[in-house]
């Protein structure tokens, strides 16, 4: 009889593999698999804290710990950072957070299938009944008949008769015509140039200044810096998934980026974002308001490709 591998948490946060007998599943199908977000709420439990004092202690806003702890990823902007806030608490609890990535994904792709999966039912096609078919064959008969009537009237009608014309202008237009003197000719002392009119020039665009925003981070010392043209949310990590910003900008705030190595950054619009090097633009982090992920911040790899 076949078998499957059902995975669960262990008491250290990895995951335990044990293959089972599909005899073994039909006493306990009924019980639903636990989800990511359940894990992270009973470790939570089993540490004592609570989610007002976690979000204090990661910068991640209570409202998003609880959807994670609810498996409500829709209330979470981007991808991207569902991905970096499970990673942050899962280590913050002491799970591993790699297992915790996998199985969320697998989640969210289970989600994604289930949606693809929804079968749309088309109506029925509607169709006339036998008397309604018969009125509009009479219907098309007797337009028929009437544009056919129409073109016979119009081809019967005769040109109308052309009035003769009036002898006294017959005569008037067979009388030779004068040709009026022509203008005397003007010196070339009396002509007067006639300046052209000047091109007019069209104005310059307008291009409406920032607002003078909030700097985050002027006590570090920066190469890059990163301005917020339109509201957009921005992540920096650093080795081991270290949070340096998570919060959301406003347009003509900046974030000074440390001189780290290994630092990422995602946002969830790549147009809204500028990046600055020593200061000098070297484009925006994206072409269009899609989001961008683990986008590295190393100011020489930036000069290049810039």
């Amino acid at each position: 009889m076949t078998k499957i591998t059902r995975l669960t948490l262990d008491q250290g946060g990895g995951l335990e593999r044990r293959r089972l007998h599909l005899r073994e599943i039909s006493d306990d199908s009924d019980a639903p698999l636990e989800t990511v977000g359940q894990d992270l709420r009973k470790a939570r439990q089993r540490k004592g804290d609570d989610l007002g004092k976690i979000s204090r202690i990661l910068k991640i806003r209570k409202d998003y710990l609880e959807a994670l702890e609810e498996s409500n990823f829709d209330s979470i902007p981007g991808r991207a950072y569902t991905i970096g806030f499970v990673r942050t608490y899962a280590t913050y609890l002491g799970l591993n957070p790699n297992e915790c990535i996998e199985r969320l994904k697998a989640e969210i792709a289970g989600r994604s299938e289930a949606k693809e999966a929804v079968q749309v039912t088309t109506p029925r096609d509607r169709k006339l009944p036998p008397g309604g078919v018969a009125l509009a064959v009479l219907l098309l008969l007797a337009a028929v008949y009437v544009v056919y009537y129409v073109a016979v009237a119009i081809s019967r009608m005769g040109a109308p008769p052309v009035t003769p014309v009036p002898a006294r202008l017959s005569q008037a237009a067979l009388a030779p015509v004068t040709a009026p003197p022509p203008p005397p000719a003007a010196s070339p002392d009396s002509i007067i140039p006639t300046p052209a009119p000047a091109a007019e020039k069209p104005p310059p665009a307008k291009t409406e200044p920032l607002p003078q925003g909030r700097v985050y981070g002027p006590q570090n010392v920066s190469r890059v810096t990163l301005l917020a043209h339109k509201p957009v949310r921005v992540t920096v990590l650093g080795p081991e998934n270290k949070l340096y910003l998570d919060r959301q900008l406003q347009p003509g705030d900046s974030y000074k980026v440390p001189n780290l190595p290994g630092l990422t950054l995602s946002t969830s619009s790549g147009d809204a974002l500028e990046i600055i090097v020593d200061g000098g633009s070297k484009g925006y982090a994206g072409k269009d308001d899609s989001a961008a992920e683990n986008m590295p911040l190393n100011p020489q790899e930036l000069d290049r490709h810039g």
